[in-house]
C-alpha cells in the first residue's frame, strides 16, 4: 500500500479540534465525515461527551481502537502538543488545518513541528490545509449548503492554496464536472506536490491530475517524477503568481507537464484529458445549427493547427438528402434542426474515416431540440473518436450541460474554449484511457 493511502481511503479517522457548535471548524468537518464516511469517527474534545450523535473523546489516547487519520484543527499554538499524543498513539496520518505557521513570528513554531515530524516518521499534510476529498471521504469545513461537493470523476486537483482549491472545486462542481481525489497540500511542512503526483500517478481511478502551485520544494524531483506520472496519464499545471514564471515554464515543458496559464484553462484541459480518447490526425469536424457560431469554432480549430476535415463523397451523398444548409464542413443543420437531424448527422461524420474528432455546437434552447439529445451525444461515444460539445445559456442549458458532463462529454461555453479543448487533445503524445460513464 502506497504511505499516501491513509489520506484517502481510511477506514477511521480522529477529529481533533471537533465542536459541537455549528458553524465551528470542528464541527462542520465532523458533519462533512459523517455525510460521506461510512468507517470509524471519533469526534476528540475534553469538555463535551457527544458531538452530533457520535461520542466525544479527550484525547486519541483514551481511544482504544487504530486510528488510520488524524484531523487536526485546533489553534496555532496547541497544534505541537497535539501532535505529540497523536504520534505516541501511533497514527501514521495527520491532516492540520489549522492556520498559523506563516509569520516570521511563527517560525519557531513551524520548525518545532517539522522536528516533530522527522523525528516520528509519520505524514502530515499541511498546516493550513483545505483537507483531502473524494466522493467517499469529505473532511472539508466549509459547510455543503455554500459550498457545493463535486460528484464522482477521474480528475484529480492537487492545490497549494486552499482558497483556489475551494474556489475551482465549487465551480466546476457547479458544471457537473467530476473529481476522483482532491488534495489541498498547504504549508507543506512534510507531505509535498512531488508525493501526491507520484501517489495520483499510481491511481487507478485518476486519469488526468490538475496541478495549482505557487512554488516547489524541490523542482529536480518535481520534474523527475512528473516525467514518470505522463507517460500513462497528462498533468496540467497552473503556476499562481508571475514570480519566475518563464523558469516555471521552462520546467514543465522539460516535464511533459500541459502548462494552463487561467483558472479557466485548469480545468477546461483537465475534463477534456479525463474523458475522452485523442484523435488520430488534426483533421475536426463541426456539427451545429448556428452558421456563425460554427465559422468561430473552424477559424479557432485553424488558427490552433488543427484542420477542417474534408467528407468522403459517401458522408456528403446522405447531407444533401436530408437538405442541410451548408456543406461539406462546418455542417449547418439550419434553423429547423431535431433531435433525429442530429442523429443522423453525427452518425455520418463519425463514420467518416477523414474525421478524427467532433465540435457539436446545438442550440439547447430551440423548442425542437428535446433532452434527447443528451443520449444522442453520449452513444456517440461507440465510434471511439472524441467529442466536445459547445453550449452556453441559462438555466435549460446549463441542466443538459451537467447531464453531459455527467456521461464523460466535456461542454465549454465558447466555440474558442471548444477549439482549444480538441488542440490540446491533439497535441498528447500518450493515448489517454478515457472510458465515459455509463
Amino acid at each position: 500500500m502506497h504511505e499516501l493511502e491513509n489520506f484517502f481511503n481510511p477506514t477511521s479517522v480522529a477529529v481533533i479540534g471537533a465542536s459541537h457548535t455549528p458553524g465551528k471548524v470542528g464541527y462542520v468537518i465532523v458533519d462533512s465525515l459523517k455525510s460521506s464516511f461510512h468507517g470509524k469517527i471519533y469526534p476528540i474534545n475534553p469538555s463535551v461527551t457527544e458531538i452530533l450523535g457520535l461520542p466525544a473523546y479527550t484525547s486519541v489516547n483514551n481511544v482504544t481502537e487504530p486510528i488510520d487519520l488524524a484531523i487536526i484543527a485546533v489553534p496555532a499554538e496547541t497544534v505541537n502538543s497535539v501532535l505529540e499524543e497523536v504520534i505516541q498513539h501511533k497514527i501514521k496520518s495527520v491532516i492540520i488545518v489549522s492556520s498559523g505557521f506563516t509569520g516570521v513570528e511563527d517560525k519557531e513554531r513551524y520548525k518545532t513541528l517539522e522536528n516533530l515530524i522527522k523525528k516520528s516518521k509519520i505524514r502530515v499534510i499541511g498546516p493550513s490545509s483545505l483537507g483531502t476529498f473524494t466522493s467517499k471521504l469529505d473532511m472539508f469545513f466549509l459547510p455543503r449548503e455554500r459550498f457545493k461537493r463535486p460528484p464522482e470523476g477521474y480528475i484529480s486537483f492537487i492545490s497549494q492554496s486552499g482558497s483556489v482549491g475551494a474556489m475551482l472545486l465549487d465551480l466546476i462542481s457547479s458544471e457537473g464536472v467530476g473529481i476522483s481525489k482532491f488534495a489541498s497540500f498547504g504549508s507543506r511542512s512534510d507531505v509535498s506536490e512531488i508525493e501526491l503526483l507520484d501517489y495520483l500517478g499510481k491511481d487507478l481511478q485518476t486519469r488526468c491530475i490538475a496541478l495549482y502551485i505557487e512554488s516547489l520544494k524541490d523542482g529536480k524531483a518535481f520534474i523527475e517524477v512528473a516525467k514518470k506520472v505522463v507517460k500513462t496519464k497528462p498533468i496540467v499545471a497552473l503556476k499562481g503568481g508571475k514570480d519566475s514564471a518563464e523558469i516555471y515554464s521552462a520546467a514543465f515543458k522539460q516535464a511533459g507537464i500541459i502548462e494552463a496559464k487561467t483558472t479557466e484553462e485548469l480545468f477546461d484541459f483537465a475534463k477534456v484529458l479525463a474523458n475522452q480518447p485523442l484523435p488520430a490526425s488534426k483533421k475536426i469536424a463541426i456539427v451545429t445549427e448556428g452558421s456563425g457560431l460554427g465559422v468561430i469554432a473552424a477559424n479557432s480549430l485553424v488558427s490552433l493547427g488543427l484542420e477542417i476535415a474534408e467528407f468522403s463523397k459517401e458522408t456528403v451523398k446522405p447531407f444533401k438528402n436530408l437538405g442541410f444548409t451548408t456543406l461539406p464542413n462546418p455542417v449547418d443543420l439550419g434553423g429547423e434542426s431535431n433531435v433525429e437531424r442530429y442523429q443522423k448527422a453525427l452518425d455520418a461524420v463519425f463514420k467518416d474515416k477523414a474525421v478524427a474528432g467532433v465540435i457539436c455546437i446545438p442550440l439547447f434552447q430551440t423548442p425542437s431540440i428535446e433532452d434527447s439529445i443528451v443520449d444522442i451525444l453520449r452513444d456517440c461515444k461507440i465510434y471511439g473518436k472524441p467529442l466536445i460539445v459547445c453550449a452556453a445559456g441559462g438555466e435549460h442549458t446549463q441542466k443538459l450541460s451537467r447531464k453531459l458532463e455527467a456521461v464523460g462529454i466535456p461542454v465549454y461555453q465558447t466555440p474558442e474554449r471548444a477549439a482549444k479543448a480538441m488542440s490540446i487533445l491533439s497535441k498528447q503524445p500518450v493515448q489517454v484511457p478515457a472510458k465515459a460513464k455509463k
